[in-house]
């Protein structure tokens, strides 16, 4: 064994050790004035108040902190919400003491926040640190009070396959951190105190790396959550996919709770309800007046075509098995491929291809879909197995870059669970490369990326589609099946009445079950909304009078969320984005939005402590996924939780961990998964060599 391979898994077993034994005390790290001491954590419980009318929902996501040590306090908390959400409301409760929060350029709030923290004035902060990863910060809790976070945001509700759904993420899932550490203060603006350092891929990798809550200590920020809602027409079913709940209804609306709450944020809550039979979905249009303009959004349900393409397909498969996949998530991911696989027809091709730190493919290039070819990919996917880092970039160019066969469909589903901190990187990479391939993501297992799947498939014409445990596979693997074997409408169109300001302006084209959404801003519409193209080459058009959409609440921030993004996505690289922040700052100001730009702050006007007193920062742990291997999270990143140090005991467990390792160096047999344990020296030799 080399020298480097004896040196990494030395370092690599005496970090694991760090780790496992930091994590099994399930206390936050607590970060004095230099005194190197730890204090008893803050706990954390969360409320989530969802109100759900027809295709639009407005929520409230409360988060309480309690200061139980001796101590002022500070706590941070790294946070999810559903993909797309549009936030734009931040209250924060001490004692009877309301303040409203407002939107400001991130900086300029920051630096809000920083004054009122430095005065001793109880302050809360929302920054933005992904599209659905959020960080709250506040500022000086009293001892033994307690601080609620409430924030408002409008999630997005899905219509697919006749069935609607609300998603709401619970914790976040550690991320796989590559590159190298950056120097201090050449990273984030602000370092956000997480496990991994900020490194030259992942400039921010500090702010999205919370401590993680071991799987074996008790359970950990409790989560409450209630759905209002009123579907405005008769139900056939109304499900909750990973919870049990209780349901009742009023005459009007459906009430929705956990059952057993309040139960530890590890699982993601899906609602799904699907209308009775007569009541079937063909257009919804709802619109809302705000700042001298009119906002409106349109769904329109395209026809059902059963019969399947006759277009021969190139369908290339790829699998990530890396150590964030152990478990039931690799079970899951093999499942789904073994799905696709019975899909492919005489005449179609195909490729399987693999990616943890390194990127294998079954075939040289994509063969025949025959019998003998398939039951050979069939036993290649039996037989993976998860482990090792998370680079996702090589498997999409295998895929993407080689030219298609003339007269093929090239399709790619990529079945992942997304959890990296690069996901910039590999988008850009989509943008760049894809041409006329189609991108299908397919997210796997609770924690999932979902946004940055979900932005892939958008860059790559395809769609999203999630899969939280093997009971639904069967289901949604033959939903996106049925999507990829049955275009629907192609070369659409949207014909408005008058001048309109309309997000996307590329329409995609639709399969089956997919609804078209398109949002709008004009500065007044009247008479009939048009939509045309073409179904089994032949035309197709309907068209919706602008007087029959519904007024409602929401809709202009839709827009102003879908023109944000619409903004970020004209930037390819980091030059390009600095140059459009002036234009998103605007534009998320106008909509009281918050942005990577911008962030919500709020300052009790009262100072609450004095200078003399000294302020203890609290970094609340998030839950591990349910489902989810804490060593595979780690396995092969370079990055691992930080631990703490200055204190006697942890100069005690520093040693025990030495003396542990040299153990285990000197056995004849490291571990039962000696693979995890290389991860580390393999990507330090592929990078050198």
């Amino acid at each position: 064994m080399s020298l480097l391979i004896r040196v990494s898994v030395f370092t690599s077993l005496l970090l694991l050790t760090a780790l496992s034994q930091a994590a099994s005390e399930a206390v936050l790290w607590l970060h004095g004035p230099g005194d190197g001491q730890r204090s008893q954590a803050l706990v954390l419980e969360t409320d989530v108040d969802i109100e759900v009318t027809g295709l639009l929902a407005h929520a409230f996501v409360s988060q309480r902190f309690y200061n139980d040590s001796g101590d002022w306090a500070e706590g941070r908390y790294v946070f999810p919400l559903p993909d797309d959400s549009a936030v734009e409301s931040l209250t924060v409760r001490v004692g009877e003491r309301l303040i409203e929060g407002e939107i400001q350029p991130r900086a300029r709030a920051r630096e809000t926040y920083q004054q009122a923290r430095r005065e001793g004035r109880v302050a809360g902060l929302v920054e933005q640190e992904r599209g659905n990863v959020f960080t709250t910060s506040v500022a000086n809790i009293p001892p033994g009070e307690e601080v609620e976070i409430r924030i408002g945001f409008r999630p997005r509700v899905d219509f697919e396959h006749g069935r609607f759904s609300l998603r709401f993420p619970t914790t976040i899932a550690p991320r796989f951190i590559p590159g190298q550490a950056l120097p201090t203060g050449l990273g984030a603006d602000e370092p956000g105190g997480g496990w991994s350092p900020d490194t030259d891929r992942v400039p921010d990798a500090s702010r999205i790396s919370p401590p993680v809550q071991h799987p074996a200590a008790p359970d950990h920020n409790p989560l409450r959550l209630r759905v209002s809602l009123n579907a405005g027409m008769e139900l056939a079913a109304l499900e909750s996919s990973f919870h049990a709940i209780r349901r009742d209804y009023d005459g009007e609306r459906w009430l929705i709770e956990l059952d057993e709450a309040p139960e530890a944020a590890r699982r993601d809550f899906e609602l799904t309800w699907r209308p009775a039979g007569q009541n079937r979905i063909q257009s919804a249009g709802f619109r809302q007046t705000l700042g001298g303009s009119e906002h409106v959004l349109l769904m329109v349900l395209p026809p059902e075509q059963q019969r399947r393409s006759q277009s021969p397909r190139e369908l290339v498969l790829i699998i990530d098995t890396s150590g964030s996949m152990r478990g039931e998530p690799m079970i899951q991911a093999r499942e789904s491929l073994l799905f696709a696989l019975d899909s492919l027809s005489a005449g179609d091709r195909f490729n399987v291809i693999e990616f943890n730190h390194l990127t294998r493919s079954l075939f040289d290039s994509p063969v025949a879909a025959s019998n003998r070819n398939i039951a050979q990919a069939r036993r290649f996917v039996q037989g993976l197995n998860a482990g090792g880092g998370t680079v996702m970039g090589p498997s999409l160019a295998r895929a993407m870059q080689p030219p298609i066969p003339e007269g093929f469909l090239r399709q790619i589903v990529f079945v992942t669970d997304g959890i990296i901190g690069n996901e910039q990187e590999v988008l850009d990479q989509i943008r760049s490369d894809v041409g006329h391939s189609r991108l299908f993501t397919v997210g796997i297992g609770h924690g999932v990326n979902s946004q940055f799947l979900r932005d892939g498939a958008r860059f790559g014409r395809g769609s999203y589609t999630f899969i939280g445990d093997t009971g639904q596979i069967h289901g949604r693997m033959s939903e996106l099946i049925t999507q990829l074997t049955s275009p629907v409408l192609q070369d659409i169109e949207v014909h408005w009445p008058g001048s309109v300001d309309a997000v996307p302006g590329r329409l995609p084209d639709l399969y089956a079950g997919q609804p078209l959404m398109v949002s709008a801003r004009a500065d007044s519409l009247n008479g009939e909304i048009t939509i045309s193209g073409r179904q089994d080459g032949r035309a197709w058009q309907t068209s919706i009078p602008v007087d029959a959409f519904q007024v409602a609440s929401g809709v202009a921030a839709h827009w102003g969320r879908a023109a944000l993004q619409r903004l970020l996505d004209q930037a390819r690289s980091p030059v390009e984005r600095e140059a459009l922040r002036p234009e998103v700052e605007a534009l998320a100001v106008e909509y009281q939005l918050l942005s990577p730009y911008t962030s919500l702050v709020a300052v009790d006007r009262t100072p609450a402590r004095s200078r003399q007193i000294a302020l203890r920062r609290h970094d609340v742990p998030t839950n591990l996924p349910a489902g989810r291997s804490l060593d595979g999270f780690f396995s092969g990143t370079r990055a691992l939780p930080a631990t703490d140090a200055g204190s006697g005991s942890s100069l005690l467990r520093g040693l025990l961990a030495l003396l542990l390792v040299g153990l285990l160096l000197g056995h004849k047999r490291f571990s039962r998964d000696e693979d995890a344990l290389f991860d580390e020296a393999l990507i330090e030799e592929e990078e050198q060599a």
